[in-house]
């Protein structure tokens, strides 16, 4: 065998003796020096790396046990569990403002399931899915043996497992990228606007320049909020247009240095369908209940700020963060109020305001990180849509402010401990306290929340 043949056999032979993964790098600049060395030529160099990545291609081939289609580039498993104990409580009534107050109380244990996986296409596209337990759209949670599910143990109802999130994403550029599915929300925002576990469903493009000291961003959110089954009856009958929700959101991160930030994220929040006059179904709450997932007279104006830095001392991340938003028609909303009470619930103004303003210190990213945050929220009776604000803290009722303590410990650098507490009272005791989407219905007077959670990702 001729002696050049040799040589390249034989490294050959050992990068697939050492894995081809592992040789990587180390091959090419084994077969470089040959060259150099005029051991073997650079034909003979070039030959045996196109041999060597046929043979690392089957080899890989071989041994992979999950098969692909050509056109995806990497795939990625990703998740969580959660196991919770929860205890939430309030003080109110059903009926009128008249009413007598009492306590409800929930003490459960939940859990929650989130898989998916994600990854990129060739051409500048990829892809995701997240399967998750929990029939709500704003909760993922399951509760241990329902009551309502007929026990014991009982795999129907909320032991179901629901499409969380699907999507695709077009990323033509560095500057911009177009999602569309049931998606991650793209905005920068509280849970005092957005609960955490919704995940809208529409599309998003979001543009971004960086610069050295500024990083700006432009956001564009188009969600079909309600679809209507029939747009049009055949017949003449009644017809309804879908309703969407819209967002714009522009703003900036400002560097001032490797370890301090300041981000400002103005936002805009309005609804419209075909006809015009944006509803859901015509906002109309009473003491005593009514519609409330009206999203008519509903146009946000919000801004959500973050001062991010290094706690001096300590070398610990540290956040102060707050959150402001408008309604701009919500006296239009109040006079939606219908009933006995409404000359009175009217003349309590407009409602219109909510704000949060808090701080945290530490992070939650490796074995023995910790995390401590407080926050306070205040939020009108129809400052925000009352379907989207978080089904936790507050219980997505409205008209409540009050505080918020949370704080996080990193068991191992897949195992969070955390626990979270929070109180809230009434705003305005004169009008009601509604809610579409939480556990405790009617009119909360007072409320208490305590959360207990064990999380581990994979």
């Amino acid at each position: 065998m001729n002696p050049n043949k040799q040589i390249v056999t034989a490294v050959i032979s050992a990068a697939l003796l050492t894995g081809g993964a592992a040789f990587g790098q180390s091959g090419d600049a084994i077969l470089d020096l040959l060259t150099k060395k005029g051991v073997i030529s650079q034909k003979e160099a070039n030959e045996a790396r196109e041999q060597l990545d046929v043979q690392n291609a089957q080899t890989v081939d071989a041994y992979n046990k999950i098969k692909t289609s050509s056109w995806v580039n990497s795939l990625q498993f990703f998740g969580d569990g959660r196991l919770r104990y929860e205890w939430r409580a309030g003080e109110g009534n059903t009926g009128t403002k008249a009413g007598t107050y009492d306590n409800t109380d929930y003490d459960r244990f939940r859990y929650r399931l989130r898989f998916g996986v994600k990854g990129d296409f060739f051409d500048n596209f990829s892809y995701g899915l997240r399967l998750e337990t929990g029939q709500k759209g704003n909760s993922s949670n399951s509760t241990m043996g329902p009551a309502l599910s007929g026990g014991p143990w009982n795999k129907a109802g909320t032991d179901g497992i629901y499409v969380g999130q699907l999507w695709a994403t077009y990323k033509p550029t560095d500057w911009l990228t177009v999602t569309g599915g049931k998606i991650e929300n793209p905005f920068m925002n509280t849970l005092m606007v957005w609960d955490g576990d919704l995940n809208p469903e529409g599309f998003a493009q979001k543009l971004t320049l960086k610069t050295e000291p500024v990083d700006y961003f432009l956001t564009f959110g188009e969600f079909t909020y309600v679809n209507s089954s029939k747009q049009n009856v055949l017949g003449g009958g009644l017809s309804q247009p879908d309703t969407w929700m819209f967002g714009i959101q522009g703003g900036g991160k400002v560097k001032f240095s490797k370890d301090m930030s300041f981000t400002l994220a103005p936002t805009f929040y309005f609804y419209k369908n075909g006809s015009g006059n944006s509803a859901t179904g015509v906002f109309n709450p009473q003491w005593a209940g009514g519609n409330i997932t009206g999203v008519n007279d509903l146009n946000v104006f919000d801004m959500p700020a973050e001062f991010a830095y290094m706690v001096p001392g300590i070398n610990v991340p540290g956040k102060v963060f707050g959150d402001f938003a408008i309604n701009t028609t919500a006296s239009a909303r109040m006079g939606a109020f219908t009933g006995a009470d409404a000359a009175g619930i009217q003349a309590e103004g407009s409602q219109s305001i909510a704000y949060q303003f808090g701080a945290s210190i530490g992070n939650s990213k490796k074995k023995h990180d910790w995390m401590l945050k407080a926050f306070w929220q205040h939020t009108e009776l129809n400052a925000l849509d009352p379907n989207l604000v978080d089904s936790d803290i507050f219980d997505s009722h409205v008209n409540m402010q009050g505080v918020v303590v949370n704080g996080q410990y990193m068991l191992t650098d897949f195992l969070t401990f955390g626990v979270t507490y929070a109180n809230a009272r009434a705003i305005d005791s004169n009008i009601p306290t509604l809610t579409s989407a939480g556990d405790l219905v009617g009119n909360i007077h007072a409320y208490n929340l305590l959360q207990a959670d064990l999380v581990w990702k994979f």
